[in-house]
């Protein structure tokens, strides 16, 4: 190995898309390389701490593997989305269930392991989001709207994209023409000036949108009337809002913006698990509608929800789950530490006719006491449970039904779990996003 390059053969890939290998002792990640491709690679950064470096392909060497495939999107390479476009979704099932082994560790590989079953594909590969999310900028005097490019601020457009159903992109690119018209400057992070900083379009199942603009204070008012009442002519718009976002931590649509303009109302109605639920610009809800619902009627049936069953549903959201769980009988109580999300949930569940069913309580997973369940639900996010294993494991519900979007953190809260005493006997993987790294997982757990 010379001091700034290297012959290396991927042997999987990370988060960020790279091919990863070893040259030499160091562990190489090498972006565009798939496992089984042998390619020789400038070292462009190398970790001071670890024997660990990043590059780039100089040369290729050898034949490319067979799940190489042509990238769908154009901004594949680009906008840093969709890392792993470039592998057949085959390959990418079988990265992902490898990820969750990897996660789970001994619990899955010991000689006791539990079986890692198939991981289950997702019905759509492209169109599949929900939500399309743009960050505004100018490029050579050209209004675009994108994402930043990988470890830069650099604005890659990604109207094109083919990962958001289509009419979310057909309404983003709707948008960027109402704002270059109106003369709506886009926001510069350098120098803080600017108007728009950020768009965000929901799309439900039948095909209605609900467009936010993100903006800086002091945005003329005129400048977002003349926009908003532009991109209400689209006929998918339903309504078309304005909120003042001041922070600078890079938060989009933080919960102390404020709303600034409407035109129509500032939810976008979706069915989640049979049920009507008002769903905002801010509020998280699963990107791949179908695959999300097939997750919650499963985490339903390893439940055994009916009648006469207690359930507790832990980071509840807007009830996803919670409603899959009442839908077939069962007794819920939703705890969710966003109280926009709750009162959206209440009022769902009232609608429905769940009310007698399903109570919602917003607070802390850490803090939650209440009778012992018979099934707990946990959907933490990616950081695992953290300070509320001691109040999941203190509930002691017979059953623990717990839903993951992180490997890592879901096997380390898992060995807590069968240290105080239970045990695995499901491991389910679901893909509700492809083209990325990123694997949903539903464990039962019994004492």
């Amino acid at each position: 190995m010379e001091r700034n390059r290297c012959q290396v053969q991927a042997e999987s890939l990370d988060e960020a898309g790279c091919g990863v290998g070893k040259a030499d002792g160091l562990i190489v990640h090498a972006a565009d390389l798939l496992p089984g491709e042998e390619a020789e690679v400038a070292l462009e950064h190398q970790s001071p701490h670890r024997p660990e470096a990043w590059g780039r392909v100089l040369r290729r060497i050898g034949r490319a593997s067979p799940d190489r495939v042509v990238p769908p999107c154009p901004g594949f390479g680009r906008c840093g989305g969709c890392v792993w476009q470039h592998l057949a979704y085959p390959a990418q099932l079988e990265a992902k269930r490898a990820r969750v082994i990897a996660g789970l560790g001994e619990l899955a590989t010991g000689p006791r392991g539990v079986a890692v079953a198939p991981i289950v594909p997702s019905p759509d590969e492209l169109g599949y989001r929900n939500k399309g999310k743009y960050v505004a900028a100018k490029d050579g005097g050209r209004l675009v709207l994108g994402a930043f490019a990988p470890r830069t601020h650099a604005v890659v457009d990604t109207i094109g994209c083919r990962v958001v159903a289509p009419v979310i992109d057909e309404v983003a690119a709707w948008v960027r023409g109402a704002a270059l018209a109106a003369a709506l400057e886009p926001y510069d992070e350098t120098t803080r000036t600017g108007e728009l900083r950020y768009v965000v379009i929901r799309a439900n199942a039948a095909g209605d949108t609900l467009v936010a603009l993100v903006v800086a204070p002091g945005a003329a008012p005129a400048h977002l009337e003349q926009v908003a009442n532009a991109v209400a002519r689209h006929p998918a718009v339903r309504a078309v809002v304005a909120w003042e976002n001041a922070r600078t931590d890079g938060a989009i649509l933080p919960h102390d913006a404020q709303l600034v303009l409407a035109l129509g109302p500032e939810h976008l109605s979706e069915h989640v698990s049979g049920v009507e639920v008002d769903v905002g610009a801010g509020e998280f809800l699963q990107v791949n509608r179908a695959q999300a619902q097939a997750m919650y009627d499963r985490v339903a049936a390893l439940a055994n929800a009916a009648p006469g069953v207690r359930a507790i549903d832990l980071y509840a959201g807007l009830g996803g789950i919670t409603f899959a769980l009442a839908r077939a009988g069962a007794s819920v109580h939703a705890v969710e530490i966003d109280p926009a999300a709750v009162r959206a949930l209440t009022r769902a569940a009232a609608r429905a006719g769940l009310a007698d069913r399903v109570t919602a309580t917003a607070g802390d997973a850490a803090a939650i006491k209440r009778e012992r369940p018979d099934v707990l639900v946990v959907n933490p996010p990616r950081r695992g449970l953290g300070s509320a294993r001691a109040a999941v494991a203190a509930l002691g519900a017979p059953t623990i039904i717990y839903v993951s979007c992180g490997p890592d953190s879901l096997g380390k809260d898992l060995r807590v779990l069968v240290e105080a005493g239970w045990s695995i006997d499901t491991v389910e993987p679901f893909d509700l996003m492809p083209g990325t790294p990123q694997v949903e997982t539903i464990v039962r757990l019994v004492r």
